[in-house]
């Protein structure tokens, strides 16, 4: 189940994601998607806030252009963006139905509880001819370091925790798309291939994300200094060739409703 005071927490933590090269990449490849369509777009909802680049794209693609976002957390900077800020949860928030030309999500919407329900108010709220692009992390996202922390935790707990979201299978997200009749659905599974000289610099990385487990069964407390140096010795003796090789694994959702 998911914890989500802490998904609160981590997304109001001062270190901002929209510093993050990964997201901006993950957001140029919404961009990308956008971009060979022949959209009228007017009202845009946006589902956890990770960066300002598609927003911007849009505001220079599309004049008169209204866009509502939501996420857990409230600060003066999404406030003063040029744009209508709504700190609440989305699973709880009331949104005008039957009203939004497209809405899109970049790594967090596969975070909620109950995850064909918010695919049933996401198409309850587009509007006709309305589109829906979400990102979510495959299953082999970030395998290198997963699997690396798996035998981390063998090694020195003698079992393994989770240290990963668990995310979907590109079927059941078709199956479910389908269901609730959205119009060609589809998934374009794309892989990000980044190379680090320094192992700290990638674990960075990849806290500024802001991605941690958060579901009630985290195991509660900090893990050490020493571990993170297992980790990177499991790292090294599998994956790294000249650098540390990371892959960010995705898949990016497209739907319509007609």
């Amino acid at each position: 189940m998911i914890n989500k005071k802490y998904i609160e927490l981590l997304r109001s933590r001062k270190r901002s994601r929209e510093n993050n090269f990964i997201y901006k990449i993950i957001a140029k490849r919404i961009i990308d998607s956008l971009d060979v369509l022949n959209l009228k777009i007017s009202n845009v909802l946006e589902i956890g806030i990770n960066n300002n680049e598609v927003n911007d794209y849009l505001k220079h693609r599309f004049f008169s252009l209204n866009i509502d976002r939501i996420d857990f957390f409230s600060s003066e900077k999404n406030k003063a963006y040029e744009s209508n800020f709504l700190e609440t949860d989305f699973e709880d928030s009331k949104i005008k139905k039957n009203h939004y030309d497209f809405v899109y999500s970049n790594c967090l919407l596969y975070l909620v509880s109950d995850f064909e329900k918010s695919l049933k108010f996401i198409f309850e709220n587009l509007n006709t001819n309305g589109i829906f692009i979400c990102v979510i992390p495959d299953k082999q996202n970030m395998f290198q370091l997963a699997n690396s922390m798996y035998e981390s935790d063998q090694l020195i707990y003698d079992g393994i925790f989770q240290r990963f979201n668990p995310t979907f299978e590109i079927n059941n997200i078709l199956s479910i798309l389908k269901k609730l009749n959205y119009d060609a659905p589809s998934i374009h599974c794309d892989t990000i291939n980044i190379s680090y000289s320094k192992f700290k610099v990638l674990l960075n990385d990849i806290r500024l994300m802001g991605l941690s487990y958060c579901h009630k069964d985290k195991k509660q407390k900090f893990e050490k200094k020493s571990y993170f140096e297992t980790v990177e010795y499991f790292y090294r003796k599998n994956y790294f060739k000249e650098k540390f090789l990371l892959d960010i694994k995705i898949n990016i959702v497209t739907a319509w409703k007609k």
